[in-house]
């Protein structure tokens, strides 16, 4: 066996072992988080809600004058809940007001 074989042989095992990105369902959650007027704010809100169990994004798009900010969070979990993430703001929930939070895709 020459080593491009070995190679070949190797990469086909490991993809065949390991799953796919596309296993894992994904579930988009959108919401308004008022309180939130600058990037350290929403720097604070991303770091809480990322505990959420099976979150692998956390998105915060500041709002315009007279708009509460926006937020869009990624999941692997269909059971995420506007308490579960009043919840894991913890202390910061007296500063930051989940007014939202739906799924919206699966």
């Amino acid at each position: 066996m020459n080593i491009k074989t070995i190679i070949t042989l190797f990469i086909a095992t490991i993809t065949a072992v390991l799953p796919a990105a596309e296993d894992k369902p994904v579930f988009t959650y959108e919401g308004e988080v008022a309180g939130v007027v600058c990037n350290a704010c929403a720097s604070n809100v991303k770091a809480a809600l990322s505990k959420l169990d099976g979150v692998t994004s956390v998105k915060i798009k500041l709002g315009k004058e007279g708009f509460a900010p926006r937020m869009e969070v990624i999941s692997s979990s269909p059971n995420l809940t506007k308490e579960a993430a009043i919840k894991a703001l913890g202390e910061k929930a007296a500063y930051y007001v989940i007014q939202s939070f739906k799924l919206v895709s699966k």
